[in-house]
């Protein structure tokens, strides 16, 4: 007889009884307790195989995790369970929001915490990603999502709070700047400056609890308050400096520097109201050469006129009505200018006075830019002043150059070539003063040289500056009392002098820049005048060093060099 045997997996087998009798025997259907107990126990037995092995096969196909307990669904602040449940949270998201939020904490950990509340914060921000992650590993999704996700804002609000730190406290000392700057604005604008510093003594509170970008959002309110004043201060000048042009416009002095006044108050420095207050000490003086000079004008006077427009013009430089009239009346006054200009130009060429001919001609042809014989004329008189001008130039030159006064010589040489480039003499006389002017500047030089060399004791360089400065000067140039006091001084110390060396034949004495290192007892040695440094080494002593100087007519000095104390002593 076969059967077929169904085992846990989906496998099959066909198990045969070899049973030649199979069938034919007879049918027992007895129950016997022995029976009944042998049928439950291995019944028991074989369905719990079964199940393990029906278990194992679906764990095989769905995965190890198909029969593990689900994770609960923790809800988030402000959100109920069964907010929570309907926003199931997958494996990826969670990760993604672990990711984010550990790019994040790497940010803010590079960010400094020097305020005690943000380093509270770094702490408990440290404190919910290492939960985080234990959730995670635990494979707690549901809880790990969300404590990353509340992280994540908790982090993104720290940054932008970092980083308006420095901005707040910048906007604190701006604040008390401008509430200082906006001071004369307090009468004007009743309860915006309390307001400002009020807002500033919030946002310091701010600061020290760390909300930084609390402080800044109050500050600005503090900022929008300060405008206000600045604006109604800005008003309130503004309004002055019109009433005092007002005021000016009518001669009004008393009034103008009332209004000009106001708003220097409240403006100290305002380059308006400082030009309006001046201008309002004449203006009564000004309104009235006005007044004059509208009636003379009426009167067809028109250069009386313009002389009162002058006046007032001159006492108030920035009065459009008296510098309009002056140029109404000059233009009414054109003819008569003009002939007054023609007869003082023709009185001048009489006399040969030039400058003032070609002023005279120039002003008439300002009138009549026309008058062709005036033209005529005035190139006439350009051409005589021309020449009259390079002669005297020329003359000036030579005259300065023959009495040696080189510079102003040259001077004179090159304005002779400004007026005219290709006067021979000019060339040759301001090549003649420039090389000059040179060698005596050459020879000053050297002098100066010289004479500080001198002072130094270094007499053998300043020789050879001095003969240079010799080698320059100009022929006719005496030398002076210092310039032969300076020879003096170099031909006296240009010998050399005797100078006796005692020493004790051990150490080994040099003179820098003068004699090598050599021993001896006894030396005189010829050197020039001068500043020497003597050195006195010898092995295991300590070194001499010894300033010696020269100079001729005072007796030679006898230098002992010897090197006598030992160098292991302190």
């Amino acid at each position: 007889m076969a059967e077929e045997l169904e085992s846990g997996s989906t496998k099959k087998r066909r198990v045969i009884h070899w049973n030649p009798e199979a069938g034919r025997e007879q049918v027992r259907r007895r129950w016997t307790w022995k029976r009944i107990l042998g049928w439950g126990v291995g019944g028991t037995f074989g369905l719990l195989i079964a199940a393990g092995l029906v278990i194992r096969g679906i764990k095989l196909v769905m995965g190890p995790d198909v029969f593990q307990p689900k994770p609960a669904v923790v809800a988030a602040p402000g959100q109920t369970v069964e907010d929570a449940n309907t926003a199931f949270v997958s494996v990826s998201k969670a990760e993604q929001a672990h990711e984010m939020a550990a790019k994040a904490i790497r940010e803010v950990r590079r960010m400094p915490t020097d305020h005690p509340v943000q380093l509270e914060q770094m702490i408990m921000m440290e404190k919910n990603f290492q939960e985080g992650e234990i959730l995670l590993k635990k494979h707690e999704y549901s809880q790990s999502f969300v404590i990353f996700e509340g992280l994540n804002k908790d982090m993104d609000a720290f940054v932008k709070n970092v980083k308006a730190k420095g901005e707040a406290r910048q906007s604190y000392d701006a604040i008390l700047l401008r509430i200082k700057d906006l001071e004369l604005a307090r009468t004007l604008s009743p309860g915006s400056l309390e307001a400002a510093f009020e807002a500033a003594g919030q946002g310091r509170q701010l600061l020290t609890d760390g909300n930084f970008t609390g402080a800044k959002k109050v500050f600005d309110q503090g900022f929008a308050q300060l405008k206000k004043a600045e604006l109604v201060l800005a008003d309130h000048v503004k309004e002055n400096l019109v009433a005092g042009a007002k005021a000016l416009s009518k001669g009004d002095k008393e009034s103008a520097k009332k209004a000009f006044q106001a708003a220097l108050e409240k403006s100290p420095g305002n380059e308006a109201a400082t030009q309006g207050l001046k201008r309002a000490e004449n203006i009564d003086r000004v309104y009235a050469l006005l007044q004059q000079g509208e009636r003379l004008e009426k009167e067809a006077q028109y250069a009386e006129a313009a002389e009162s427009y002058k006046k007032a013009f001159a006492l108030d430089a920035f009065s459009a009505a008296a510098q309009e009239g002056q140029s109404r009346a000059a233009r009414l006054e054109k003819e008569t200018k003009f002939a007054v200009a023609r007869a003082a130009a023709d009185a001048a060429i009489k006399a040969k006075d030039w400058p003032k001919a070609i002023t005279e001609l120039q002003g008439a042809l300002k009138v009549y830019p026309q008058k062709t014989d005036v033209q005529a004329m005035l190139k006439s008189a350009r051409e005589n002043a021309h020449k009259e001008a390079v002669q005297k130039a020329l003359a000036k030159g030579f005259a300065y150059e023959k009495a040696y006064q080189w510079r102003e010589a040259r001077d004179a040489y090159h304005e002779t070539l400004q007026l005219e480039p290709d006067q021979s003499d000019a060339k040759e006389g301001y090549t003649r003063a420039g090389t000059v002017i040179r060698a005596l500047l050459q020879y000053e030089k050297f002098i100066e040289a010289a004479e500080q060399l001198a002072n130094k004791a270094e007499f053998q360089a300043a020789l050879r500056r001095f003969n240079e400065a010799m080698a320059v000067k100009p022929s006719y140039l005496e030398s002076g009392d210092r310039v032969l006091q300076l020879r003096n001084l170099l031909q006296q110390q240009s010998k050399p002098v005797d100078v006796t060396f005692k020493s004790d034949g051990n150490t080994w004495v040099s003179i820098t820049n003068f004699r090598t290192p050599s021993k001896f007892e006894n030396s005189v040695i010829k050197i020039l005048p001068g500043d020497y440094e003597v050195i006195g080494r010898r092995k295991g002593y300590r070194d001499v060093n010894m300033l010696l100087q020269v100079r001729n007519g005072t007796p030679p000095p006898t230098v002992t060099v010897t090197c006598s104390v030992s160098s292991d002593r302190s």
